[in-house]
């Protein structure tokens, strides 16, 4: 999906079946990742886009290509909705209970740029199964926790910062971007994609991605 450079840049601020349905609202990483301007992703820190696919089990998951209504036709669920405008977002999100794994929290998150249909960021974290988060669902037996192709839950920061290379970690959180030009190759389009952590005692509790495509003006 492809808007303006401005469009984009004002959604990265604020982010960086069954029909939607009203919720609780975003929690978790999701939340963060999503708008709550936990992590500052302005300037651009990776040479090259890291992430091409996200493999879900038998899915794999391609930002600003697939919809949310392939994930659910795959896992089930009900896709979600809080806000409106460019403040909307739409959201599947499971809950594992930890019996293949550790439990996490997984969302996907289409937002304005994504037209509230195609997924735009993918968070996976972290979870108490005795406090299950309450914008996420009981994930079925076929749902596995995303591989993202790169250090993702339990990591070190050693891992990432040879994967990605060096970024300062604050307040627990380590942020990278990368920015290159989009596939036309003409120098008209820039393809930006983001990459939060989550850190604790030195591992990865966190870890979401999202990106967007943008017309450079002229």
């Amino acid at each position: 999906m492809r808007f303006t450079l401005a469009a984009t840049l004002v959604t990265l601020a604020l982010a960086a079946g069954a029909g939607p349905a009203s919720a609780a609202g975003l929690t978790g990483l999701g939340k963060a990742i999503f708008g709550d301007s936990a992590f500052q992703f302005h300037k651009a820190n990776l040479a090259a886009v890291p992430v091409h696919a996200i493999g879900v089990g038998d899915l794999e998951v391609v930002l600003q290509k697939t919809r949310l209504k392939d994930i659910q036709k795959a896992y089930g669920g009900t896709i979600q909705e809080q806000g409106d405008g460019a403040d909307q977002a739409n959201w599947l999100c499971y809950t594992t209970d930890g019996s293949g794994g550790p439990a996490t929290n997984v969302w996907f998150i289409a937002n304005a740029l994504g037209g509230h249909e195609f997924v735009m960021i993918v968070a996976a974290e972290l979870a108490n199964p005795k406090k299950p988060a309450a914008d996420c669902e009981p994930a079925s037996a076929e749902f596995v926790t995303p591989e993202f192709g790169v250090p993702g839950l339990g990591a070190g920061t050693a891992d990432i910062k040879s994967t990605l290379g060096t970024a300062p970690v604050k307040g627990g959180k380590l942020s990278y971007r990368a920015d290159e030009p989009g596939a036309d190759a003409l120098g008209t389009a820039l393809n930006v994609q983001y990459i939060g952590y989550f850190i604790g005692k030195d591992r990865v509790t966190g870890i979401g991605i999202g990106e967007t495509s943008a017309q450079i003006p002229q």
